[in-house]
This record gives structure tokens, sequence and C-alpha cells, in this order.
């Protein structure tokens, strides 16, 4: 990581500050067992799914119910938090990366 600032004291006014770093860019992607790999697919699927009209409707349903059955009860519930505001992939990603 690289560091901006060490750690810095001024003694004369007893003031000690924290060393300032950035974080590693580009990020590690986290490493997925095959269940994780298995809800991304349908996570992607979902998404894709949304595209087309009526058929993708019964094909987006048919990948989250799978998704929801890959998922664990506590990943469930981070995903459908996460995925009010982000497509079901993304939302995936990020409920994956938490545990990394």
């Amino acid at each position: 990581m690289p560091k901006l600032l060490h750690k810095l004291k001024v003694p004369l006014i007893g003031i000690e500050l924290p060393e300032v770093s950035l974080p590693e860019i580009p990020p590690k992607p986290p490493k997925l067992d095959e269940r994780q790999v298995e809800a991304l697919r349908f996570a992607a699927m979902d998404d894709i799914s949304d595209v087309f009209p009526f058929v993708g409707d019964i094909g987006s349903d048919l990948a989250f119910a799978e998704l929801k059955k890959k998922l664990t009860p506590d990943e469930y519930e981070k995903f459908v938090e996460e995925n009010k505001l982000l497509p079901s992939f993304l939302a995936t990603v990020k409920t994956f990366a938490g545990k990394a």
C-alpha cells in the first residue's frame, strides 16, 4: 500500500497524527468457490434476461430462484439489500467481497 504520510508527532501541542495510506488499486478480486461462481452465473442470467420482454421475466424468475438456493440465509439477506440499488451481478459480487 503506498503511504502518503508517515506517522507524525507534533511535540509542541501534543498531537499525534496517524499514518495515511491509499488502498491497493486495483483491488484484488475475492477468492470464490464453486458455489459462489454458480451464484454469480445465475445473477448474470437474471440481469441479462431482463432485456427480453415476457420470456425474460420467466427466465429472470427462474434465475432468481436458483440464486436464492445458492446463497446462505445471511448472504441472501445482504444480497437483497444490495440488489435494491445495484443489478443482481454487482449485488452478488458485493455480497461475496464483504466476506473476503
